[in-house]
């Protein structure tokens, strides 16, 4: 229903306009949540074409493209920028630190996650990120603490704990 509704504000104003970033990031956010990747990477591409420095937005695109494997070295580069826009923000910091991890920069990208987790003590992903830094940087014992720690939190969701449950079990290969 939302995408309907963005979509219909989207004809109804210019580029120019100051809620187009807003509404093609709004839109953007939606396809990704139904699974419609390319209209949602298109969307999110467009607003930050309007508006180059919306931290979130950057971080949204660019954590996605992590995820599915795609553009890390462009995802470091504008998260670094993000960081610049936003300093000390967890989500930016821990995705700046999962695409350094990705890049297998381990070193560097403890530094980062580390971070990320003094300032999201209770969030399942970041300490799951850390955990898995931690297991690559030869810190076994450690990454077990924060992976059961992870089990923990109410927060962690089905996917989440399954995965975990296999790190603990059987820990990551390079």
């Amino acid at each position: 229903d939302s995408i309907k509704l963005y979509t219909e504000i989207i004809k109804k104003i210019k580029k120019d306009h100051p809620l187009y970033p807003k509404v093609k990031d709004g839109r953007g956010v939606a396809y990704e949540r139904i699974g419609e990747w390319d209209k949602a990477e298109k969307d999110l591409l467009s607003s930050l074409d309007s508006s180059p420095d919306q931290a979130y937005v950057i971080n949204y695109l660019a954590y996605s493209w992590i995820e599915k494997g795609l553009n890390i070295n462009r995802s470091l580069e504008m998260l670094k920028k993000a960081n610049e826009l936003k300093p000390n923000d967890g989500y930016i910091i821990d995705s700046l630190g999962w695409a350094l991890f990705k890049l297998k920069n381990y070193k560097e990208a403890k530094k980062y996650l580390e971070a990320a987790i003094m300032l999201m003590v209770s969030d399942p992903v970041v300490n799951d990120h850390y955990a898995d830094v931690l297991w690559m940087n030869n810190k076994n014992l450690q990454a077990r603490y924060y992976w059961k720690y992870v089990l923990s939190l109410d927060s962690t969701d089905d996917e989440l704990r399954k995965k975990v449950k296999g790190k603990l079990l059987f820990g990551i290969k390079s």
